[in-house]
């Protein structure tokens, strides 16, 4: 089994109860059947408190106002302390905010961007990510019909869009740009049946001119006389996403309908002002889309949908960006990386941690025309 991680993975360290957003509140905590079984057989005061405190025909733990049960007055967790440490942790508790991505011979493991610690790592590292490599030999396993075709291809055309996110030479959009347009390329490969038309792909968006090219093909699509409105109806489609989206934290609406009435108050330009460009970065865009990136877009080897991967990776960063945008514009002498940190959790996990809201921005992603590849280009 090999395995990968990005290398800030190993800096992680919980700060258990001085977290400012416990991993413990604000959704549901699903429970793997060996755990769910492992409970049932405990005896004593905290196997009676586990009968009462588990909803066993959900698999979940009960919540009391948004809280674990088993979340104290200290932000620390009952079932730790009292169970004999993290080997009484379910599966989602133990791993938590580690996250990984499986496939057949490869385990991809991350760190949540939900999490405050993990997003400062993510969104704070000046440096460009690097990937760590190990191998376990004594375990294999089997996948049945599994695309190991689709995902050599997956995973070079992921390592060509990572090495153009991570080329500084050029600014952000630009080599947004050229990744979008490569994953909308490779797409319509896998449509036809084609992957062996992929590695010419490849070359050709590695070649030199490419840079140029699409930097004349940004400023002309940015001359038209419609780019405003087209601008304009994108960054409206970009957030009636999350109108589409399950609430998770009861104080999630209202903050949206607050940052949206802002960001319409001062124009619906979806383009950062230059002062708001020199405190969101193209460093920190640049860490956002690749961590989004890295985490779900050779996923699509089980969707074949590789363009809608790459759609959702630019989603959620721009999303990110107009959020904080909006906090800036409310208060900029408040704003600073805490409040970057803040808010990119905020939206992850509203977006990342529900299926369904994941699969329905996907969907909404690929089939609504008004995100376009040249939509998507006048928000960069």
């Amino acid at each position: 089994m090999q395995y990968t991680a990005p290398h800030y993975y190993k800096k992680f360290h919980c700060t258990g109860s001085d977290c400012p957003a416990t991993c413990c509140a604000g959704w549901q905590i699903q429970i793997d059947p060996s755990s769910l079984r492992k409970y049932r057989k405990m005896k004593g005061l905290l196997g009676s408190r586990l009968q009462n405190e588990i909803d066993w025909k959900e698999g979940c733990f009960r919540r009391y106002g948004g809280r674990c049960a088993f979340l104290n007055e200290n932000n620390l967790c009952d079932l730790y302390l009292e169970g004999g440490g993290s080997r009484a942790f379910c599966r989602t508790c133990r791993t938590y905010p580690r996250h990984i991505e499986e496939f057949e011979g490869l385990r991809e493991i991350s760190l949540s961007l939900s999490c405050p610690v993990a997003a400062e790592l993510i969104i704070n590292s000046a440096e460009p990510v690097r990937f760590l490599h190990g191998e376990n030999p004594d375990r294999e396993e089997n996948y049945d019909d599994f695309d190991f075709l689709l995902f050599t291809k997956l995973m070079d055309a992921r390592s060509l869009i990572i090495r153009f996110l991570q080329n500084r030479e050029h600014p952000f959009r630009l080599r947004a740009a050229v990744c979008l347009a490569l994953a909308h390329d490779l797409q319509e490969r896998i449509d036809r049946n084609a992957l062996f038309e992929a590695d010419t792909l490849f070359e050709r968006y590695d070649s030199p001119g490419v840079w140029d090219w699409f930097s004349d093909r940004l400023e002309e699509i940015k001359k038209r006389a419609n780019y405003a409105d087209i601008q304009r109806d994108t960054e409206q489609a970009l957030f009636s996403l999350l109108d589409h989206l399950e609430v998770l934290s009861p104080d999630w609406p209202p903050y949206l309908q607050q940052i949206r009435k802002v960001l319409s108050a001062n124009g619906q330009s979806c383009l950062p002002e230059q002062d708001f460009s020199s405190f969101f970065t193209d460093t920190m865009e640049e860490q956002l889309l690749i961590y989004f990136v890295f985490t779900y877009f050779c996923g699509a080897v089980y969707t074949g949908n590789a363009y809608s991967k790459m759609k959702f990776s630019l989603a959620g960063t721009l999303l990110i960006r107009e959020l904080v945008r909006g906090e800036w514009l409310q208060a900029p002498d408040q704003c600073d990386k805490e409040t970057v940190i803040r808010t990119a959790c905020r939206c992850s996990r509203e977006a990342e941690h529900s299926d369904y809201n994941k699969v329905t921005m996907e969907q909404m992603l690929k089939e609504d025309k008004r995100f376009g590849i040249e939509e998507l280009f006048s928000l960069l």
